[in-house]
């Protein structure tokens, strides 16, 4: 985390994510820890440390509930708690065989909603966008990326 906090004071991108990764395989989450990785990755802005933790809270939901006092979740983290949700719903049903939900989706264009912080700073890089950040400001980039590219091949 030392690394994390002084890659984020100065700004120095590739070392923060590359330690964020590093303490990502580095640890175990529990119901002990959890929470207070949530909130350091929130307060840090280390969007693939809190996917992994929503996930975490999301695959255990029923003990989360019961072991975790949410008291100090941040408001701000309840829409990625919600794609977690869906995420995992998703992997279930698919494990399971049932695509029903899948059958009605359009591929008229990208929906960055759903996807892992991981897929979203690949695409990110490709366009020479900014991949640090939260999740929300990564999915608004792409969508104003793909805004502008929409606008220039229609002109």
């Amino acid at each position: 985390k030392d690394i994390i906090d002084a890659a984020d004071k100065y700004s120095i991108v590739n070392l923060k994510l590359e330690a964020e990764a590093v303490f990502l395989n580095s640890t175990k989450f529990t119901f002990d820890n959890a929470m207070d990785n949530l909130l350091y990755a929130d307060a840090k802005n280390c969007a693939l440390l809190k996917e992994s933790v929503l996930d975490f809270f999301a695959e255990n939901s029923t003990e989360a509930i019961n072991k975790i006092s949410f008291s100090d979740f941040p408001g701000s983290v309840v829409k990625d708690l919600m794609v977690a949700f869906d995420r995992s719903k998703k992997r279930i049903l698919k494990d399971y065989g049932s695509d029903s939900e899948d059958d009605d989706e359009e591929d008229d264009g990208e929906d960055y909603s759903l996807m892992r912080v991981s897929e979203l700073r690949r695409k990110l890089d490709a366009k020479g966008l900014d991949v640090d950040g939260p999740r929300e400001a990564m999915i608004e980039a792409l969508n104003n990326s793909d805004g502008l590219n929409h606008t220039s091949a229609e002109e």
